[in-house]
């Protein structure tokens, strides 16, 4: 352990070195968090609205007299605290039952990116107005909601600087488009978000993304460093009073039609949420149905180990950053505590019916709570049930401690002694000039199955998430007998370092300013030992360039070494195997991005090296072609080609998305995908219908193919068609 910590503390020591040196650099260039702080806005004091404006995009008269108009805009990226090219005027009020948000974008109609029509798409690419709202004024977390030109939404969660894309809510907004820029009007209920009654602050932020020429433009700058986006870049709004949320009952019910080779039937199905306070919310789900729920985009895994998947049901997503435990995300998922998609799945059966589940999840001042215990089909054995739970609690402690604990209970095959629990620390503070910084130390055990098993797990994480100076540090140990029933983990018995830092430079003026966003150098090192400390794998990649231009888009080189001690055989594809054996090998890589505004843009990926004792080439890249707001294509390209004297492997994944958008109500998906290296067709389609945000039809088509004897020997593994109908009520 000795070992562990001298070698995890020489790395923090290192990159705390690295990032005094680069802030005194950057700060002789150009004082980016005393230029940030200059762009704090005071406290914002809102008027409760006596006319409630019409959500319709048209500014009718006098129904934002009320509101707080704002002006003081400034941009943020690609040169922080410059005037925006198209001013801004926003409008912030509220009354009992919502709150309000108008903007108007002085912006030529020409000058307009906005291709997307299909409600719920990704708008990071798109011109957007937006919001991030605090309602704890805790800078932890927050929503984020999105609205583009056309009236397309888009929502999510913020849990202190990662974004949760994939949760949506309840809300309206309308937009309209003039020659001479475009209004946007927002609705946010009271119903659809969680607070404490008690608390008149929250905290707000306020956002206009440009697309051509690229621009981010904000109102409330708390950080120079941080990405403006995040929970703690709001700022404070106070004067709300006298809010409500009905009695806080929302009824979703469902009804979804389903065939397939086997039988049809038709499953009913409801979701009820009853808000026991404004900041506590209880659910309950009966005969859940996730038909039409979007299938993975699956990437070639030319690793050893099994792959992680986001979560994409609506029931899991709610309020799903309260189960967040450690700080371990998907960037490395070994050893998470708790991973929602082993509900409803499993190894032997695949998908297993949900009966009924229950959750409560919310905040009772400084404590986040959140139970969730689900009853379904036992996996290996349909006509039996089993019951999963997981318990999380987390206490804030003064202003930068928090603490918490978790318990999960139940495993999909009901096996006994299937329950873990753990505990964990979040430092959240500042150093060397105001530079933020994040730290995590966590420990979870879960129960054994024989005597004498290592079933334990612990971590620490150091982040310095910052603009200039980037560093991050991990190490993890994951016992040989670690088994979390309802977590995540794909290699036992390994201890985890890991180091990465970035360096980046803004010009401030002159000829690179005019042509470049920044330049960048990175260095990575990953290493896996076992447990006892012998050297399993050692990784190392350099990145000396990287460079943003000012339309966004994006160059770098890369050369990276690799040592590995194979324990077993590990076989690639169909003709190649590696031998346990000790290897070392590189390559060099090099990356391009396109200008995501243009009509056609992309991105393509080269290597070219060895991979253990073999020759590799790998091409990859994805073009995106979207003529208008209507349609919208993607084509990517995985290729893996491998040589070994007279041995040779050729893997390819190919995946394939149309988007079609009849209007705003209307739209069309399809999603193909074919993998050569599983040997896997899948086809999904999805008609929908969504007119209102409390109404939603669906239609959908997905099938599924074994293609190891080709296509005209394919095998069809899946194939189902379901109509599916969601409504919300809500008093």
């Amino acid at each position: 352990m000795k070992k562990q910590l001298s070698l995890l503390s020489i790395a923090i020591l290192s990159s705390c070195s690295l990032a005094a040196e680069s802030v005194q650099l950057e700060n002789e260039i150009k004082d980016t968090s005393s230029t940030g702080y200059a762009f704090s806005r005071a406290n914002l004091n809102l008027k409760k609205t006596r006319v409630a404006p019409v959500i319709d995009g048209q500014f009718s008269a006098n129904e934002w007299q009320d509101a707080v108009q704002i002006t003081d805009f400034v941009v943020f990226r690609p040169s922080l605290g410059d005037k925006p090219i198209y001013p801004v005027t926003a409008y912030v009020s509220y009354d009992e039952n919502f709150l309000y948000v108008a903007a108007e974008i002085h912006q030529p109609r020409n000058t307009i990116t906005d291709r997307v029509l299909t409600q719920g798409s990704n708008l990071w690419n798109e011109d957007y107005f937006g919001i991030t709202l605090d309602t704890n004024y805790d800078k932890r977390d927050a929503y984020l909601f999105h609205v583009s030109p056309s009236g397309v939404k888009e929502d999510g969660l913020v849990d202190g600087s990662d974004y949760i894309g994939q949760w949506s809510t309840l809300w309206y907004a309308k937009t309209a488009v003039f020659d001479d820029g475009w209004r946007v009007e927002m609705a946010i209920p009271m119903q659809s978000i969680s607070f404490e009654k008690n608390i008149e602050t929250w905290g707000i932020q306020l956002r206009h993304k440009l697309s051509s020429p690229y621009q981010q433009v904000y109102w409330n700058l708390n950080d120079g460093e941080a990405n403006g986006w995040t929970a703690g870049q709001v700022a404070p709004i106070s004067g709300l009073q006298g809010l409500e949320q009905g009695i806080g009952v929302e009824l979703r019910p469902g009804l979804a039609y389903k065939s397939n080779d086997v039988e049809s039937e038709w499953i009913p199905s409801l979701d009820a949420f009853y808000k026991i306070t404004p900041s506590l919310t209880g659910v309950v789900t009966v005969n859940t149905d996730f038909s039409g729920t979007e299938v993975d985009e699956v990437d070639m895994n030319m690793s050893r180990f099994a792959q992680y998947f986001d979560e994409k049901r609506d029931f899991f997503l709610q309020d799903s950053q309260v189960f967040n435990f450690g700080g371990i995300n998907d960037g490395y998922p070994n050893a998470m505590a708790f991973y929602s998609r082993r509900i409803g799945q499993g190894k032997t059966d695949g998908i297993l019916d949900i009966n009924w589940g229950t959750k409560l999840t919310g905040q009772i001042g400084d404590t986040r709570v959140g139970v969730l215990s689900v009853n379904q089909q036992r996996d290996g054995g349909k006509d039996e049930t089993t019951q999963l739970s997981v318990a999380r609690v987390s206490q804030q402690v003064a202003d930068h401690h928090q603490v918490g604990l978790i318990t999960t209970q139940g495993s999909a095959d009901n096996r006994e002694n299937a329950g873990l629990w753990g505990v964990d620390y979040r430092y959240e503070g500042s150093i060397l000039n105001e530079q933020r910084i994040e730290g995590y130390g966590w420990y979870q055990k879960t129960e054994k199955q024989h005597e004498g098993e290592d079933t334990k797990a612990y971590g620490v994480q150091l982040y310095l998430p910052n603009d200039a100076v980037y560093f991050r540090a991990k190490y993890r140990y994951v016992g040989d007998n670690f088994d979390p029933a309802l977590g995540f983990v794909n290699r036992k018995g390994v201890q985890y370092y890991e180091f990465v830092n970035h360096l980046r430079y803004r010009p401030a003026d002159g000829w690179l300013a005019d042509h470049i966003n920044y330049f960048q150098t990175n260095v990575f090192y990953w290493q896996t030992d076992d447990t006892n400390n012998d050297r399993l794998s050692q990784e190392y990649r350099l990145r000396p360039f990287q460079v943003e231009f000012k339309d966004s888009s994006l160059f770098y080189i890369q050369h990276e070494t690799r040592k590995e001690n194979l324990k077993t055989p590990f076989k690639m594809g169909r003709n190649i195997t590696f031998m346990d054996d000790e290897f070392r090998f590189s390559r060099w890589y090099a990356y391009y991005r396109s200008d995501s505004s243009k009509s056609i843009y992309g991105n393509v990926r080269v290597s070219r090296g060895e991979f253990y004792d073999s020759d590799m080439k790998h091409l990859e890249f994805t073009l995106n072609y979207k003529p208008n707001k209507h349609l919208s294509f993607e084509l990517s390209r995985q290729n893996y080609y491998y040589q070994r004297e007279s041995q040779r492997e050729n893997m390819f994944g190919t995946r394939f998305k149309m988007d079609v958008a009849f209007d705003s109500d209307w739209s069309w998906n399809t999603l193909l995908q074919h993998n050569t290296q599983s040997d896997t067709l899948s086809v999904f389609t999805r008609l929908r219908y969504q007119s209102k945000p409390d109404e939603l039809y669906q239609l959908t088509l997905s099938q599924g193919y074994d293609m190891e004897d080709g296509w005209h020997k394919r095998v069809k593994t899946a194939d189902e068609t379901a109509l599916k109908l969601n409504y919300i009520f809500r008093w």
